[in-house]
């Protein structure tokens, strides 16, 4: 038997899972779960870094009272953002969030040339990521920036907290936009010319290092934490959840969450130029493959409407609402997700409406209407970029495999086997806590080969598959869908 936990940090919730490998495979069980918000302090966004350690800590320590000896904890979360300590190893400032408005701007100023590097980076830069931020921090001479020694990524920050071992891990770090796509180090030419501060960047990691066992004042008093390692798992949420998905040729994968992670897993990168154009990127994952991806901005628009409607005094949770807007009418109206309208927090309700109006849409005025026109903007974005990957590999995508909470979304699935025509399968809804788990057990020795993944996952939850239907009517949809995209 083998006991490991895995924190898993999303935009919008982060969660700690335990994984219990035995002969007979994994058995996975929630801890704890915790919603959570960027803060407002002095006009930027902010994590609450300190209080998502604190409440880690905690869950650790109750979870280690009971059971067997945990004998290792990782962490995952989603890309860009990051910390900075001084040369004493002390936080400079709460990590700053990716949608704060201190990126402004920096796309255009700096990337929007993205073919003159993107052949060194295989990165796309028209949605937010480190680079962007960082280089906004030096422009407006963010304190912080000035006394950095060190970047950490938020699994890297967090396992500095657990163990005070620093270690940057690869697959995160690949969604900074700074790395060399063929050797996999950081990219120093790219990074002075932007005058950011080359000494925070370290030597990378590979999934699967051992940081160090854990801080004395948590392991303290608690037997079955005694030797506990934290492992620098597939510390990119993304590399952990598409380490749970079989591998099959022709099978787009998204990773349904605040973000549509959507794309495939290929031996080596792809920095043609149409790459470039479709704003792809390409990003780490373990064993030496890549992942070709564009991050659509996924379920954090229907987050923020339930944000909204809460705050209007409507308890509503976004998989109830999904289920009741089944049984409504079929909005024809859809958003596209990418727009700018949609970038920012705010009244999101209002903001679809008010884009629906301006596009000469049907105004949604309920929330399944809502509800629906979101899910429609998002499953004919899934079949535009079917369409996009063919274009760049030349091979056609005839699947697609989805994992993380939005497998739960039964509307929004069988919405994009319809407008995409092809079979959607529904794996594992805590693929990025089980990728994480898995890695580390492999770290252990437990698992032999990362080749097994898929296979202890799904054995974990059965699939669900979903049968592409209507398609006169999402042909036309599509047609829409296009003129909006532009």
């Amino acid at each position: 038997m083998c006991r490991v936990l895995a924190a898993d940090i999303g935009a919008g919730s982060y969660r700690v899972m335990e994984g219990i490998y035995t002969d007979r495979g994994l058995d996975m069980k929630e801890l704890a779960r915790f919603r959570h918000a960027p803060v407002r302090k002095n006009g930027h966004y902010y994590w609450d870094i300190e209080e998502m350690r604190d409440n880690l800590v905690r869950v650790v320590r109750d979870a280690a009272k009971r059971g067997e000896r945990i004998r290792s904890i990782g962490f995952d979360a989603f890309g860009s953002d990051f910390g900075l300590l001084d040369s004493g190893g002390a936080l400079l400032d709460r990590p700053l969030a990716y949608r704060d408005k201190v990126s402004d701007g920096i796309y255009e100023a700096y990337f929007k040339d993205e073919k003159a590097i993107y052949a060194r980076t295989g990165a796309a830069y028209a949605t937010t990521g480190t680079a962007h931020i960082l280089k906004g921090m030096v422009l407006q001479r963010f304190p912080a920036v000035k006394h950095a020694a060190r970047l950490l990524f938020l699994p890297d920050l967090l396992a500095y907290f657990f163990t005070g071992a620093t270690v940057n891990e690869y697959t995160i770090a690949t969604t900074s936009r700074l790395l060399d796509i063929e050797s996999g180090q950081w990219d120093m030419g790219l990074i002075e010319s932007l005058g950011l501060p080359a000494h925070i960047f370290h030597p990378l990691s590979a999934s699967g290092t051992a940081v160090g066992t854990l801080k004395k004042e948590i392991s303290e008093g608690i037997p079955n934490l005694r030797g506990t390692v934290v492992t620098a798992s597939a510390c990119h949420d993304t590399a952990s959840a598409v380490s749970a998905v079989p591998y099959a040729r022709g099978c787009s994968f998204i990773s349904s969450g605040s973000w549509s992670v959507k794309g495939i897993v290929c031996g080596s990168p792809y920095t043609s130029d149409t790459a470039c154009e479709y704003k792809m990127s390409n990003e780490g994952q373990p064993g030496g493959k890549f992942r070709l991806i564009r991050n659509i901005t996924g379920l954090w628009i229907l987050e923020e409407c339930a944000r909204a409607w809460r705050a209007e005094g409507m308890d509503l949770i976004i998989p109830k609402l999904a289920v009741s807007a089944e049984s409504e009418e079929d909005v024809p109206s859809m958003i596209y997700t990418d727009a700018p309208d949609f970038k920012k927090p705010g009244n999101m309700p209002e903001k679809i409406r008010t884009y629906c109006a301006r596009t000469r849409q049907k105004v949604p005025g309920t929330p399944e209407a809502v509800m629906r026109t979101v899910v429609n903007g998002l499953a004919l974005e899934y079949r535009r970029h079917n369409e996009q990957l063919e274009d760049v590999t030349g091979s056609p995508v005839t699947c697609m495999y989805i994992v993380g909470g939005g497998r739960h979304n039964r509307l929004l699935s069988q919405c994009a086997a319809d407008a995409a025509q092809c079979p959607v399968i529904c794996g594992h809804p805590e693929a990025a806590a089980a990728g994480n788990i898995l890695v580390q057990l492999h770290a252990l020795g437990a698992v032999s080969s990362m080749d097994e993944f898929p296979r202890i996952a799904a054995k974990d939850v059965p699939e669900v598959r979903y049968i592409p239907g209507r398609k006169e009517k999402w042909e036309e949809r599509y047609g829409r869908y296009l003129e909006l995209a532009r």
